[in-house]
């Protein structure tokens, strides 16, 4: 294990999560990529395929929701101590459909010492937006831990 701090240098801690996302299994089922990390905003990619339809055709609300859900968990360790989920609100504002390249871009808005929100964005690869959230995070008090 590799132990990551407030104190750890924030390039280190983006590029042990961007490693820690390439081997993450849920991340590799779902084809998402990495794309932008520093401290308070990540930046996902994922291209829905076939099996991400939904009985219309359309790309399911919860492959929307799994890329926006990786890039809030990228976002918001980046600081480098465990933060958790708390709350996630999603408001879906147009269909994707199979085969579109979705982008989950979420930014830190605000942060105490205990807790950060976060707003969030879902674009296709067109630019047309596709979800907005806004999300709440918990930090506990100990350092982020990641296997090498």
């Amino acid at each position: 294990m590799t132990e990551r701090s407030e104190s750890a240098n924030p390039a280190t801690v983006c590029e042990t999560l961007r490693q820690a996302v390439a081997r993450e299994p849920y991340a590799q089922r779902m084809g998402m990529r990495c794309l932008h990390l520093e401290p308070g905003l990540a930046r996902v990619e994922m291209t829905a395929g076939p099996d991400t339809a939904n009985v219309f055709g359309m790309v399911h609300g919860g492959a929307v929701f799994s890329v926006l859900d990786e890039a809030f968990q990228l976002a918001c360790n980046t600081h480098g101590t465990v933060t958790l989920a708390l709350n996630i609100s999603v408001t879906y504002v147009r269909a994707a459909q199979p085969g579109d390249v979705l982008t989950a871009e979420v930014r830190e808005v605000a942060a105490t010492a205990r807790t950060a929100t976060y707003e969030a964005r879902v674009t296709r690869g067109d630019g047309e937006l596709v979800a907005v959230g806004q999300t709440l995070a918990y930090r506990k008090s100990e350092p982020l831990h990641l296997s090498e």
